[in-house]
């Protein structure tokens, strides 16, 4: 199923996916933990220490592997740390995926495979495509985004809704984060038309637009220093064209600060996981830094993973994605990114069910 919004933005829905997300897995690390509990040990580390040395501990620790444990597994084993029961299957909310390019293409590589990936541990995912084709982008990916998720909570209700963009797409999934219900950079309102296409006219932007949370990949940030000059100048135009598109009263610096988002974070963004690596050789690392740094100054929970090694557009940084000619190939250090991703999706109070456990340690 394709929808079509505001600007042609088309929001893909791949309904088969509904009938695999009961087989859900949980992340190693969790699964581990949750096994362990079931099997009557204080934690996963403790279970192989014991396991390494007794032959009666060895029988204990395989009783995560019974009906018992199964069944709690699929109900929920509290885990010490998460505010809630981990369960394996299905799990709550639904996450849209925004691939980058530059605001000039949309990188395949970092789409199906990425809900495909999503799918895999029990989440729904929704590939979002937004304009790379008009000549000044302006505020358009961003009413798109807008839309597209007003779009999800239509069609998926009392579901929390998460973004997870990839480069110049984590600069769309950000720009929302932020500027969810602000005015642009001449304070005048963003969402007027993207409420009247979703037909809810008198709408609050902020109880429709804000994302539950923000995972950002290698993402494009600022437009100072370390910008990536071709992701601004697809938004922006050179100076001497944003003028002619927007208007003499317009000022261009103060447009490019709007868009420069680590100086337009506040208390209200949602909760953000972000990596990167050093090594990126086309979006300088300083933009993942300089967000992170602006979160922590205003309080909003903040997950952050740096690798030492790897160049930019990753993706999954597996064999699926891996485009070898480029340097992109297999890096399973790397690839553990999203493992925590799910990991930090799980560890939110937004994906609390109301599943009890019936059996084993924790009854």
């Amino acid at each position: 199923m394709i929808y079509t919004g505001i600007y042609d933005a088309k929001l893909i829905y791949e309904e088969a996916q509904e009938a695999t997300l009961s087989a859900g897995r949980l992340p190693l690390n969790v699964a581990a933990q949750a096994q362990a509990i079931q099997g009557g040990f204080s934690d996963a580390l403790t279970a192989v220490r014991d396991h390494s040395s007794s032959e009666a501990n060895a029988e204990n620790f395989a009783d995560p592997l019974s009906e018992c444990a199964n069944q709690a597994m699929q109900a929920g084993v509290s885990v010490p740390g998460y505010p809630h029961p981990v369960h394996v299957g299905k799990q709550r909310g639904t996450v849209i995926v925004i691939p980058g390019g530059g605001y000039s293409w949309l990188s395949h590589r970092e789409w199906k495979p990425i809900a495909h990936a999503f799918n895999a541990y029990g989440f729904r995912a929704l590939v979002f495509n937004y304009d790379c084709a008009s000549e000044i982008l302006g505020l358009r990916p961003l009413k798109q985004v807008a839309w597209a998720i007003g779009k999800t909570r239509e069609l998926f209700p009392e579901e929390p809704v998460y973004l997870c963009g990839f480069s110049a797409g984590a600069h769309v999934a950000a720009s929302v984060g932020i500027h969810f219900d602000d005015t642009d950079w001449n304070g005048d309102p963003i969402f007027t038309e993207v409420l009247e296409e979703l037909h809810q006219p008198s709408a609050d932007p902020a109880q429709i637009f804000r994302p539950d949370g923000l995972m950002l990949c290698y993402p494009v940030i600022s437009s100072g220093a370390f910008c990536h000059p071709g992701s601004f100048e697809r938004l922006l135009g050179k100076r001497e064209h944003f003028i002619a598109k927007y208007g003499e009263d317009t000022d261009y610096e103060r447009a490019r600060r709007w868009f420069s988002l680590e100086t337009q974070v506040h208390a209200s963004m949602p909760r953000t996981f972000v990596w990167q690596t050093v090594e990126d050789d086309a979006v300088p690392v300083q933009n993942s830094l300089l967000l992170v740094n602006a979160l922590v100054e205003h309080g909003i929970p903040v997950e952050y993973h740096l690798y030492p090694k790897g160049v930019h557009g990753l993706s999954l940084s597996t064999e699926e994605v891996a485009e070898t000619e480029k340097k992109r190939g297999v890096d399973l250090h790397i690839a553990d990114w999203f493992e925590r991703a799910i990991d930090w999706l799980l560890y939110s109070e937004d994906s609390i069910s109301s599943t009890n456990l019936e059996c084993g340690k924790n009854e």
